[in-house]
């Protein structure tokens, strides 16, 4: 019988990979639906749906943990506000003027920003071959976002969905920082059931705030569907799987799987809107791999 046991390592970076695909879906299905549904209502049903799908599996964890969860209540905090509330309410915001290509190069800074983050919290240094991997695929991004040609990049433009977007890139590589403090005794059932809670306490003066203004959703099937995608896979699926793989490998080393969301987005164009493989992917793809492998690889490994 065929032995298909994969290892703790290996089932990271997988992992790692399926949460970096399912935020690329977030982000179209956020683009595509900027104007029926407004961004700081969108990440609070976000996480109000999610609330919901998750707390009759995890009540029991969730009381279980308590004891050791309520000693890190700062530590939850700071967690939730960065990944849930600034992050996503950036993140949507940005989405509203910003480009897919400008989005798609701001989402390819946060492993640049993540060691810088690990060193002033953690005194964390990355290794040359941990650099040179970040370095690596952040050119298979450009390659990308540019089609190879240099005219392309040099004439980006930046607006206030860009700013958006920078801030959105702090805001997530300081939570990947930190989730390495997840104190012994928290389930990871019992950790996305608890930012997925506070999240939800915590965006709802947004939302109320952006109601005032008259900002408001319909009630129709797409903008429902859009609401489930991004509760149950962007939240909870995509959630525990790079919570699991950060965990088990470090941001440092997780970071350069987001250099994916490129990837994978336009693998998303070309399945949703048509859109053909051009040459220059090709080395864009090879670029990124190549960074991921060395990011990721051990010291001692030759």
């Amino acid at each position: 019988r065929a032995n298909l046991k994969v290892d703790s390592t290996t089932l990271s970076y997988l992992l790692l990979a399926m949460s970096s695909a399912i935020w690329a879906g977030n982000f179209v299905v956020a683009r595509a639906m900027h104007g029926d549904i407004p961004p700081l209502t969108l990440n609070f049903y976000r996480w109000g749906v999610a609330l919901i799908v998750l707390a009759p599996f995890a009540i029991r964890s969730v009381i279980a943990d308590w004891p050791v969860l309520r000693q890190h209540l700062k530590w939850l905090l700071a967690l939730t506000m960065s990944g849930v509330v600034l992050f996503h309410s950036f993140v949507y915001t940005a989405l509203q003027t910003t480009t897919a290509i400008n989005a798609g190069l701001m989402i390819a800074v946060i492993p640049i920003f993540i060691p810088g983050v690990a060193w002033v919290i953690h005194r964390d240094r990355p290794t040359a071959r941990q650099m040179a991997g970040i370095v690596a695929s952040i050119a298979g991004v450009l390659v990308i976002i540019s089609r190879a040609d240099l005219d392309v990049l040099a004439s980006l433009t930046f607006q206030a969905g860009d700013l958006w977007m920078l801030a959105a890139v702090a805001m997530w590589a300081f939570y990947s920082v930190i989730l390495k403090d997840r104190p012994d005794g928290v389930s990871a059932k019992t950790l996305v059931v608890s930012i997925a809670g506070a999240g939800v306490v915590l965006t709802a003066p947004l939302y109320l705030w952006e109601l005032g203004r008259g900002l408001t959703m319909d009630i129709n099937v797409a903008n429902l569907v859009t609401i489930g995608y991004v509760a149950v896979f962007a939240s909870i699926v995509a959630y525990f799987a790079w919570n699991r793989g950060v965990a088990e490998i470090g941001a440092i080393r997780a970071g350069p799987f987001l250099h994916l969301l490129p990837v994978f987005s336009a693998l998303l164009a070309m399945a949703f809107l048509g859109e053909r493989v051009e040459i220059f992917h090709i080395p864009g793809v090879a670029l990124i791999v190549t960074g991921i492998w060395l990011a990721t690889r051990s010291d001692h490994e030759s």
